[in-house]
């Protein structure tokens, strides 16, 4: 018999199996891969971020990623707000920056001459906003949890 993990245990051996991969596909220069998993990390950790701060997502479940980073940005304009300590406008258009990219790579994957140094360099950039997106993330939701606790 299956046992069911709770929401939160599911969603950490997710992660934990994507970043797994992660540095499969970085190690066996699968970048195509993990670009798809960069983006789904970033996906989901700005829904996060916003579930977080109280909003709701859309009732289909879909939002882009454009609208979260546009969110959490307003977010973070309140200047008595916590989330102006963790994303700067600068990080968040670095996140759209790639985002673009990403986007008229895979877009143009077969119209045009896309390089492999191309593909290393968007994952490379991809996995260091990743990394730095999931760090401020966590660093956010407990400061959100501490704020809430007083």
């Amino acid at each position: 018999m299956e046992t069911k993990l709770p929401e939160n245990m599911l969603k950490y051996e997710n992660y934990k199996e994507q970043n797994i991969r992660l540095k499969k596909a970085m190690n066996n220069d699968f970048y195509l891969e993990a670009v798809f998993i960069e983006y789904a990390i970033m996906e989901d950790r700005t829904e996060s971020i916003l579930r977080y701060e109280g909003n709701t997502i859309n009732s289909d479940g879909f939002v882009s990623i454009d609208r979260k980073i546009t969110k959490i940005e307003k977010i973070a304009e309140n200047k008595k707000g916590l989330a102006r300590k963790y994303f700067t406008i600068e990080f968040m258009e670095q996140i759209r920056t790639w985002k673009n990219k990403r986007n008229g790579l895979i877009h143009a994957l077969i119209k045009k001459n896309t390089t492999t140094q191309e593909l290393i360099d968007l994952a490379e950039e991809g996995k260091l906003i990743t990394k730095e997106l999931c760090r401020l993330s966590t660093n956010y939701k407990r400061a959100v949890e501490r704020q809430a606790n007083k």
